[in-house]
């Protein structure tokens, strides 16, 4: 497999419209929609047939042992490219697999695509599968800029526990004082801390706060969101076999201080090129930010003017999925630079729970 080739961009449908298929397995074949054939005829060749298909259901007698790899094979890369696999492997199929896909694959899905708990065992399946495909892990700084000192420390916790090699930690304190501690909680992280001036430009302070960073990637974090384990290397693929400009995950799963409800939007197709991603999500390279002109000198709105440049210079933005990034609207709107009232929030949402939403997936399931 290759993840240049096998990869999910632009084969993940929109989930309004639930798209399956099913592949039925014999001792004489196979059959796949209105494909058929043998064991010796080529089932990889079909794998096109799958790229508008959200779930690919397998059924049937089962596949002869001598077919097992085969199979195995297909079901792999058509995890890889987006389509979620399910149904009853059977013992021999299911030790064809690695055991953290197999772990991954159940009888019948939960829910339908656009559901969370679908969306999160896709997911699950695909990481499954391209993780182990990524040949380096490259190194990446994630920038944190804040005028807020109190949430600094629970906010460098947070990112020292992803799931990540090589993670470097760079801190912005925009006028006001770093907190004691921070090295303690940042563990064995690499940490950089710098204070800024009050008055200098906001989007300054995050310029010259991510001349600070070593990384080969580097990304944007703010001071109050949410990120589960996986959140950093889902970025980091999605980086790789976009070959985007940047990427980031989109502003879907919102905890909603006001009201003390978590809502999850449909908005938007995964893993596709887009037009707008979440500042606190974002990731490139530093010789790409260097190329649109670094972050723009200015007091607000740094993260669209930052994408208002990308687009100018005809550069790409990547999006893949949701799970992982559970953002944070605050009561008091004036705690964000981003000025949006939050009825905007309230549109085209499909789930909600009352308060913090608590998921393993979005790193919510132990919060207070």
């Amino acid at each position: 497999m290759d993840i240049r080739i096998d990869n999910p961009v632009g084969r993940v449908p929109d989930p309004r419209t639930l798209m399956a298929r099913t592949l039925d397995l014999s001792p004489a074949g196979w059959r796949l929609g209105r494909h058929r054939g043998t064991w010796d005829s080529g089932l990889n060749r079909h794998l096109c047939a799958l790229d508008n298909a959200h779930q690919l259901r397998v059924g049937g007698e089962g596949a002869p042992h001598a077919a097992r790899d085969q199979v195995a094979d297909f079901l792999q890369r058509a995890i890889a490219r987006g389509t979620f696999v399910h149904g009853d492997l059977g013992t021999d199929l299911t030790t064809a697999l690695p055991p953290e896909l197999a772990a991954q694959i159940t009888t019948d899905p939960t829910g339908r695509p656009g559901d969370l708990d679908w969306d999160v065992q896709s997911v699950r399946q695909r990481r499954a599968v391209l993780q182990p495909l990524v040949a380096r892990w490259p190194t990446v700084s994630l920038v944190l800029v804040s005028r807020r000192g109190d949430r600094v420390a629970a906010m460098v916790k947070r990112l020292s526990t992803l799931d990540y090699p090589e993670l470097e930690i760079v801190v912005g304190l925009h006028g006001v004082p770093a907190p004691s501690g921070l090295s303690e909680v940042a563990g064995s992280r690499s940490l950089v801390v710098r204070e800024f001036p009050a008055d200098q430009v906001f989007g300054s302070v995050i310029n010259d706060a991510f001349a600070c960073a070593s990384g080969e990637l580097v990304g944007k974090v703010d001071d109050d969101d949410f990120f589960g384990d996986p959140h950093l290397m889902d970025l980091v693929m999605a980086h790789g076999y976009s070959r985007a400009t940047l990427v980031g995950k989109s502003t879907t799963v919102i905890f909603l201080e006001a009201i003390d409800t978590t809502v999850r939007r449909l908005h938007g197709v995964r893993e596709s090129f887009t037009d707008r991603v979440a500042g606190s999500t974002f990731l490139m390279t530093p010789e790409d930010l260097a190329d649109v002109g670094g972050w723009p000198s200015v007091p607000r709105a740094v993260d669209t003017h930052l994408i208002n440049a990308i687009r100018r210079e005809s550069g790409t933005i990547y999006q893949p999925h949701d799970i992982g990034y559970l953002y944070v609207r605050n009561a008091d709107p004036s705690e964000h630079t981003w000025g949006t009232g939050g009825d905007h929030f309230l549109r085209n949402t499909r789930e909600q729970w009352i308060g913090l939403l608590r998921h393993p997936e979005f790193g919510t399931e132990g919060e207070a």
